[in-house]
């Protein structure tokens, strides 16, 4: 039997004098030694690395503890965005606004992407369905990919959002078309002013063309977790 992980994680902010508790589900590998590998690759790589991002508006996640569940193979490599099989792994969901769970699952065929994050304006209508789901296969390397999936639970959109006639809701991110490939620097797909936010960690550039996001980003952040998390950065 494959098995999936979940873990929870303290998302702490420095504007509370206690953490805050949040829950961290990620999964699995066929392997018997893959429980222990993938422990190792999020809490050292993919923690790491989202820090990096997060603590320059005072939020920051660590590794509190580890909870391994047995899931069938049909689970581990059976989730997509919406289906029956993704309803099941959240059924171990943990914590409330304020955790984030994330899963780890098995590559599925025929899916174009290796994960998909709930927003924080859907919490409250569906509690259960609050967080990530991830390929384990993207990690460690794919940290930067969680660090994107994890701007969307704090209530960041694609850069492409709305294509030329933006939707992202910030204005320091120029109007993008389509989806940015590779790293191709320079590239300008919409008349506004602004080349196109390819190095932006909203965006789907390749990880080494993402860099950074946008001080309206942070405070778009700041304001949707304040808003609906319950996380004051203020």
């Amino acid at each position: 039997m494959l098995k999936f992980i979940v873990l929870s994680v303290l998302l702490a902010t420095s504007a509370f004098a206690t953490p805050l508790t949040t829950g961290f589900q990620c999964g699995s590998i066929a392997h018997p030694d893959g429980v222990v590998a993938a422990q190792e690759r999020i809490s050292a790589s993919f923690i790491k690395v989202m820090n990096t991002y997060f603590q320059q508006i005072r939020l920051s996640f660590t590794v509190k503890s580890i909870r391994r569940i047995g899931a069938t193979y049909n689970v581990v490599h059976g989730a997509a965005d919406g289906n029956a099989v993704e309803q099941q792994l959240k059924y171990n969901h943990q914590g409330d606004a304020k955790t984030l769970n994330i899963y780890t699952v098995g590559e599925k065929p025929n899916l174009d992407y290796a994960g998909w994050s709930s927003f924080p304006w859907d919490y409250q209508k569906n509690p259960m369905n609050d967080g990530i789901v991830v390929d384990y296969n993207t990690l460690p390397g794919g940290a930067y990919y969680m660090v994107h999936e994890v701007g969307h639970w704090v209530g960041l959109l694609h850069t492409f959002e709305g294509g030329c006639n933006g939707g992202d809701y910030v204005d320091d991110t120029p109007a993008e078309a389509s989806a940015a490939d590779g790293c191709p620097v320079g590239r300008d797909t919409c008349p506004a002013p602004g080349a196109d936010p390819i190095d932006n960690m909203m965006d789907y550039s390749n990880d080494a063309c993402k860099t950074r996001f946008t001080p309206g980003q942070y405070s778009r952040l700041a304001q949707m977790v304040y808003n609906y998390r319950g996380i004051n950065l203020y």
